[in-house]
């Protein structure tokens, strides 16, 4: 009954997203990709339930697992593009239309963004560079291997202590993460490595004086606003998948919460088992497992309670109260 749902060809379903994007932009319609988007995963997520897991035995990485993330790096970049041509003619209403659509699918894209980024080829970094500075985080490659390397310190960024806000979190995550990589970038030039952070930079900046050129203050603010839409949904990304799991902190010594929803799965690349991503980084995400804790819903559905810290705190305090028990019992059995 369930043998369909492990096919790895429904990792295409992804391709939808930026296909989808680039018809609405094209017939001025941004809200309603907004709108089908939101629906259709707060809908699809809990009705096609869990994932299923896959084979425990590792294989080498399918033709399906390498392409998806390729194939929507390239259909998102065009849908950003078809975006801007539009916002170059658009009005007000439709301007902040295609600014939070784009910023949206970038967010969305990051996923198989941070995929590319982990494989080891030159083409594949090139590739990356590139997408990060249209995504409006030239500096994501070094944040993310500090982050790997420091996983559960909030200086270096996703990790947020219990008690602290998604609005207080995005501000101080990005800007410390910042620091962060600059000050280890710029400590190893010393030994005569290239910073990696200065490159990306010069292409997102080259991305803006672009975009202001051809499209005068609307192109600027089209680049500018999607980037902010972008850069703030994936702060909450990492604040959903780390909330509480700090060094030393609540959550029983675990290092991430796993999302294990079947359709977030397939359309974020399997961004969801983070858990198992952390502790073997350089494995494709069509291979990884779900072995860490899982989020009681969706990336969606955990986004609009972090929007809303009350019902947050209610629900994942209590959640990594119980999860520090849980830990605590099974040390005094062991």
């Amino acid at each position: 009954m369930t043998s369909w749902r492990k096919n790895q060809a429904w990792f295409w379903l992804s391709a939808l997203m930026p296909m989808l994007a680039m018809v609405s932009f094209l017939f001025e319609r941004p809200w309603f990709f907004f709108l089908a988007l939101i629906v259709t995963i707060l809908i699809g997520d809990p009705l096609l339930g869990r994932d299923v897991e896959a084979s425990k035995k590792q294989y080498v990485q399918s033709f399906t697992g390498a392409a998806v993330p390729t194939v929507f790096i390239f259909l998102w970049s065009i849908a950003v593009l078809v975006a801007l041509a539009r916002a170059l003619q658009s009005r007000p209403l439709q301007l902040v239309g295609l600014t939070l659509a784009s910023g949206v699918l970038s967010a969305f894209a990051m996923a198989h963004v941070h995929e590319v980024m982990h494989r080891r080829d030159n083409l594949s970094r090139v590739v990356s560079d590139l997408a990060l500075a249209l995504a409006g985080y030239p500096h994501y490659r070094v944040v993310h291997q500090l982050h790997h390397a420091h996983v559960g310190e909030p200086r270096y960024g996703s990790t947020a202590p219990v008690g602290m806000s998604l609005w207080r979190h995005v501000g101080r995550s990005f800007s410390g993460a910042l620091v962060e990589a600059a000050t280890h970038e710029i400590r190893h030039l010393r030994h005569d490595r290239k910073c990696r952070i200065l490159w990306p930079c010069l292409a997102s900046m080259t991305m803006l004086i672009l975009a202001s050129l051809f499209g005068g203050r609307c192109g600027a603010l089209f680049y500018i606003g999607q980037c902010a839409v972008s850069v703030f949904i994936v702060e909450a990304i990492g604040y959903i998948q780390h909330y509480g799991l700090c060094v030393d902190g609540a959550g029983g010594g675990q290092i991430a919460w796993d999302v294990v929803s079947w359709l977030s799965s397939r359309l974020f690349a399997n961004n969801g088992r983070h858990t198992h991503h952390h502790l073997e980084q350089t494995q494709s995400y069509d291979q990884l497992a779900c072995i860490g804790e899982p989020l009681p819903a969706g990336y969606l559905h955990m986004f609009l309670l972090a929007v809303i810290p009350p019902l947050w705190f209610f629900i994942m305090d209590r959640r990594l109260s119980d999860e520090t028990h849980t830990t605590k019992t099974k040390i005094r059995q062991g």
